[in-house]
């Protein structure tokens, strides 16, 4: 039981300690060179970046281990450790491991880090979510080609590449949430979103106030229903309209959750509105990985938490008023929550 111990879970531990406390963060990394690298890797290929930490570091286990404890190793070979056959080891080791890493994050899961405020409050600054890449059908690494593919549904959350939708600067990859599929005419009037000229239905769950970083979101806190999701948005007074918006085949229309700093399908082609191309969108968002804190640190207690659970957290702030009034929006869901069909 010790040497499994040794090999397996002190490498994991150690792994993990790298990725929070060593590698950079995309900020840290912006002047390039071995720090960039290290930066990226750790915002666009964690899971690759740490699976080949824990191999290297459970080879270096071993083999120091051997040295300073050989009789937990007496079965093994004459030579092997050290040799020739072990720098095999780790060398085919690593390259099945990337290999793995590379295909499993390309094609079947992989996590992103919300980088910006624009879908408060259901996701902070730095949370780290799980997004399905099979949710709308399979895609090879290193192309758009999709097998089985699928249109998402209204009200779920989309990752997709930006693609200079977001503006100069931006982040590569973009989550917002699909309010719009082909065929449907959306617009923003008066604060509210529009359907096929129907309105969807919300309901106010008081004041909105949040801390992110340098930035204070304010706001009314409103659940709002479509088709069977449920979901919190914050709102501003006097938002600008935005205009009729024909979702065209093969894009859907998507918005942020904090209406007000959001750069979404409102804001787009100049104001004119713009759909997101399905071949672009990278998966669904299904769990969070693990949460943020405003302070940067990590938030176990929304450790692979679904990211419907609808509550709204401020450390050292009392919200028992804000949830009971979500809870109690939750009690008045209304009858009719799916639109009608397109006009022609």
């Amino acid at each position: 039981m010790t040497r499994p111990l040794l090999l397996a879970v002190g490498p994991a531990v150690a792994s993990l300690l790298v990725l929070r406390f060593l590698v950079p963060s995309r900020l840290e990394g912006a002047g390039g060179g071995l720090t960039g690298l290290a930066a990226w890797l750790g915002d666009q290929q964690p899971l690759l970046l740490g699976v080949v930490l824990f191999v290297a570091l459970a080879e270096a286990a071993r083999y120091w281990t051997s040295r300073w404890w050989p009789e937990a190793f007496a079965t093994t070979e004459p030579g092997a450790i050290g040799g020739a056959a072990s720098r095999r080891r780790l060398i085919v080791g690593l390259a099945v491991v990337a290999a793995a890493a590379f295909f499993v994050r390309g094609s079947l899961a992989a996590s992103f880090r919300i980088v910006g405020p624009s879908m408060l409050p259901t996701f902070d600054i730095g949370d780290r979510v799980v997004v399905n890449k099979l949710a709308y059908g399979f895609t090879l690494p290193l192309s758009r080609w999709r097998v089985g593919a699928r249109l998402p549904k209204r009200g779920e959350l989309v990752v997709f590449q930006a693609n200079g939708l977001t503006g100069a600067g931006g982040p590569s990859s973009v989550v917002k949430r699909v309010v719009g599929v082909p065929g449907d005419e959306i617009a923003y009037v008066s604060d509210s979103l529009q359907i096929n000229g129907w309105r969807v239905p919300t309901c106010d769950a008081g004041p909105y106030v949040h801390l992110a970083g340098r930035l204070t979101v304010r706001g009314r806190l409103t659940v709002e229903y479509l088709a069977d999701q449920t979901y919190l948005t914050v709102r501003k007074p006097m938002e600008p309209d935005a205009p009729p918006y024909r979702v065209r085949s093969g894009e859907v229309y998507v918005v942020g959750d904090d209406r007000g700093q959001s750069s979404d399908s409102r804001t787009w082609n100049e104001g004119n509105g713009a759909g997101v191309p399905t071949n672009i969108l990278q998966g669904r968002v299904s769990r969070v990985l693990f949460g943020a804190r405003p302070d940067g640190r990590l938030d176990f207690s929304r450790l692979w938490a679904p990211p419907f659970d609808l509550r709204v957290r401020m450390p050292g702030l009392d919200l028992a008023k804000t949830n009971d009034r979500i809870a109690t929006c939750l009690a008045r869901r209304p009858a009719v929550t799916t639109p009608p069909p397109p006009r022609p």
